[in-house]
């Protein structure tokens, strides 16, 4: 008895181990198949080289340099003639084609960093002669469908160069973002500003204009980068 209680004994630690061995091993595959499905899961971004090429501002007319509303935000008084042409030109450089229905842009300004504002083709730009907000109709902003050459009658703040039927952006070509007015109050700024929406995005000539191309599915930056506000003509009628 006293054998056989001893070979027991020796047997029973090697037992031991080898189910903490198992146990170790199932726990190790439990954890490895959660974490690549969390990894499955993460959405990745487009890869895309975008960069801003040329500021364009012609038209702009304001016969009231005096005028402004909310906070002392310069009011356009543009009139009902041809609206102000006012976009920036981005060019793909090389990656991944782009959807401009997935992306948006966050605008900032380098004499505000703190100062930001997200535009994408899902918000309703200005699409009548006066600026509606939320508080009233303030000013005018003109007439999109009388804007000379290829953005007239523009309807979407995100638009492919010069194919305004396509979405896709592919290497090599462009895309504009269009801004809303061009007005004067001490200064010349131009303006981004949903219609219905309680305040603009105003940036003044000669400041920054910075921006963060994002992916809206995975929220992740594809591209960033600025642009110098150029300097540009009011006309007073």
């Amino acid at each position: 008895m006293k054998h056989l209680l001893t070979k027991d004994e020796a047997v029973s630690p090697v037992i031991g181990v080898m189910l903490m061995l198992v146990v170790t091993i199932i726990i190790a595959a439990v954890v490895s198949a959660f974490a690549g499905g969390m990894t499955g899961d993460v959405q990745k971004a487009p890869q895309a080289s975008v960069v801003p090429t040329e500021f364009v501002v012609k038209g702009v007319i304001d016969t009231d340099a005096t005028s402004a509303f909310g906070q002392g935000i310069a009011q356009p008084d543009q009139g009902t003639g041809a609206a102000a042409d006012i976009y920036v030109i981005f060019e793909h450089k090389g990656g991944d084609p782009l959807n401009l229905d997935m992306v948006e842009l966050r605008l900032g300004k380098l004499s505000e960093p703190q100062v930001s504002s997200l535009i994408s083709r899902a918000l309703t730009p200005q699409t009548g002669s006066a600026l509606v907000t939320s508080q009233g109709n303030f000013g005018t902003i003109g007439d999109k469908s009388l804007i000379p050459g290829w953005s007239a009658g523009w309807d979407k703040y995100l638009e492919k160069y010069s194919d305004r039927e396509n979405i896709v952006i592919a290497p090599g070509d462009r895309f504009v973002l269009h801004a809303d007015y061009g007005a004067k109050t001490g200064s010349q700024y131009i303006s981004w500003h949903q219609e219905g929406g309680a305040y603009p995005f105003p940036i003044k000539q000669g400041d920054v204009l910075t921006y963060d191309l994002i992916d809206k599915n995975s929220r992740k930056v594809i591209s960033s980068g600025q642009i110098p506000v150029p300097e540009f003509t009011v006309a007073t009628s």
